[in-house]
């Protein structure tokens, strides 16, 4: 190999190793941490998608998860203290931690530095969603530790997998849509159980009120699939 190329190779590799995420990790920067050190920013997940995605996951070989991560962002922003916290893709670093995964790349979008107003300023940044499936407020003293201990809210699932069908658009930067429509579909639904087994057919009901008239105070309605059946 010529000392050009050996060269270029090293300095590519350089390029795509990422450093340990510090407290003093710069905003807009990508770093490495450890997943047991994301704190979440909402209550629970859908644990029905985790598990579908988890299944996604286990079927890449290391090259080709490397590859899907580096496209993936997850957000993260540094509290007073120096911790990390998760604003979004609970689910799929959830996922990760099913599958063994031990270490995350993330984006540091924020360092907060006043600590007696660190939650107002994540409420107001939209960083943190406290309220639980049923749209009932929650106390930052209530959200899980960590993404391991994250519980089911099955409506969340039924959410999660409308928007993948494209019934709702979630766009660019705007974090927990999916609970707002998990909280409406479920007094929609009047709260029936939704599981493995009846997924399909809660699935098709989640549909038709994703498209009615009645979902369009909703963020990201309506979405393409409901105007492409309108056409």
């Amino acid at each position: 190999m010529k000392k050009w190329m050996l060269l270029a190779f090293i300095v590519s590799h350089q390029a795509v190793a990422l450093s340990p995420c510090s407290p003093d990790s710069r905003v807009g920067s990508w770093c490495e941490v450890r997943l047991e050190k994301l704190h979440p920013t909402q209550p629970g997940i859908g644990q029905l998608q985790v598990d579908v995605d988890q299944t996604k996951l286990a079927k890449k070989g290391k090259d080709k998860l490397d590859s899907f991560l580096e496209k993936k962002e997850i957000p993260v922003v540094i509290s007073p203290k120096g911790d990390y916290w998760l604003v979004d893709r609970h689910h799929l670093t959830k996922a990760l931690w099913q599958q063994g995964v031990k270490k995350a790349r993330v984006r540091i979008i924020a360092r907060l530095q006043d600590n007696a107003n660190f939650w107002q300023q994540m409420e107001e940044n939209h960083w943190v969603w406290l309220y639980n499936e049923r749209g009932l407020p929650v106390t930052p003293e209530q959200l899980p530790s960590h993404v391991g201990d994250l519980p089911d809210y099955p409506y969340r699932s039924l959410a999660g997998f409308l928007q993948d069908e494209g019934y709702f658009e979630k766009h660019e930067q705007v974090y927990f849509v999916e609970f707002a429509w998990a909280s409406w579909l479920g007094k929609k639904m009047g709260w029936l159980p939704v599981n493995a087994d009846n997924l399909t057919e809660r699935l098709e009901q989640a549909k038709i009120l994703a498209c009615s008239s009645e979902a369009k105070s909703l963020p990201g309605y309506p979405g393409k699939m409901c105007q492409s059946l309108a056409k």
